[in-house]
């Protein structure tokens, strides 16, 4: 006896199952279950059809898979990527349901659950997954608001992005626990240093060590310690540094309005590094590494040489205001050169709260 072929029939832009649709469901959580019927997205057919799990009729003739895909595309916008997504994540084993009232393109559950013909009784979603190209943005201020929505329901929010050649990357959207922690340290065993202004960098040459250890504020050179403005605005904020000029003094606005004169994210990266700092975090500049800051625990004395595994950066931060967008190209690149180092690519966002989100590569 074969195998029992399902018929689907494409009515008024949607895929419908009729006959015996619990049974199809239960193949594999395909479709969603609407009085009494099985109503297919066109990426659930385009599956089961090439299973040879159901036959698809339009107008009572059956489509191959080069037809049902065209009729795909007119039904679903973005199809061809989505589609791409869901057949790789489920030859890679997960139930893969479309978003529906979720606001995400797709939904991955955990490999191997089992279905009923109620979807309310399946297990809770590992991901809220949201397919994108590479031609397009990436917003963190939608991507937050999505992450606030996964994570009410305790699941994820991961990205599945479609390069040029049809290739997915997946990431992984969260917040950076450590970094968001409430925590306020004082700095009152600093003792105020007097500071020369040269262009856009203060050199400290008497009681240099009273400013870098052990906080490690400035690069050490042999005889003095030389600080960039987004250090030398907050160690005269707090009041632990005085600045000087051709015999005046530079107040803390002075030194502010230099450094937004001479770099356009100033502002930006300042209220992140005030931030860090405040927090009990080693904040060091990360230009080397393609972003603002390297971020190094509490308590992590810098050395040379060899390090243990906390001693060496943790996050790699890049200070971003609300409004914040990238390409997908320039996401990717952020998050290489961070792994390259064994470090966390993290995005602090400029605003009232300061929130940091990792964005982490993931392999399914």
């Amino acid at each position: 006896m074969g195998v029992r072929m399902y018929k689907a029939e494409i009515k008024e832009d949607r895929i419908v199952v009729e006959e015996d649709p619990e049974e199809v469901f239960q193949i594999g959580g395909y479709g969603r279950l609407d009085s009494g019927k099985l109503v297919l997205e066109p990426m659930e057919a385009m599956s089961l059809l090439h299973r040879q799990k159901i036959e698809v009729l339009k107008n009572g003739e059956p489509l191959d898979e080069e037809e049902l895909y065209r009729e795909g595309c007119k039904i679903s916008e973005g199809f061809h990527e989505k589609l791409l997504v869901y057949q790789d994540l489920r030859n890679r084993g997960f139930v893969v349901r479309p978003g529906h009232s979720f606001p995400c393109d797709l939904r991955v559950y955990e490999r191997g659950i089992s279905f009923e013909d109620d979807e309310k009784k399946l297990k809770h979603v590992k991901w809220l997954l949201d397919v994108v190209r590479t031609d397009t943005e990436f917003s963190l201020k939608e991507k937050a608001k999505k992450l606030d929505e996964a994570n009410n329901i305790r699941s994820r929010l991961a990205l599945g992005i479609v390069d040029e050649e049809g290739d997915a990357t997946y990431y992984e959207v969260e917040e950076e626990g450590r970094l968001n922690e409430e925590y306020h340290e004082d700095f009152e065993d600093l003792e105020e240093v007097t500071g020369f202004l040269e262009d856009k960098t203060v050199l400290v040459w008497e009681d240099a060590d009273k400013i870098y250890e052990p906080r490690y504020f400035g690069k050490k050179r042999a005889n003095r310690v030389e600080l960039n403005l987004t250090e030398a605005v907050f160690l005269s904020e707090i009041g632990k540094l005085k600045v000087e000029k051709n015999g005046e003094e530079v107040d803390t606005e002075e030194l502010r309005e230099m450094g937004e004169e001479k770099d356009v994210e100033f502002e930006d990266k300042f209220r992140i590094y005030k931030d860090l700092r405040e927090k009990g975090f080693l904040v060091k500049c990360g230009f080397k590494f393609g972003t603002h800051f390297r971020v190094y625990d509490r308590g992590v004395e810098l050395k040379k040489g060899q390090k243990s595994p906390d001693e060496h950066t943790k996050w790699v931060v890049h200070a971003v205001p609300g409004g914040f967008t990238w390409t997908y190209p320039e996401l990717s690149r952020f998050v290489r050169l961070a792994l390259n180092i064994r470090s966390k690519p993290t995005l602090g966002t400029v605003n009232e709260t300061k929130k940091y989100y990792r964005i982490r590569r993931i392999k399914p």
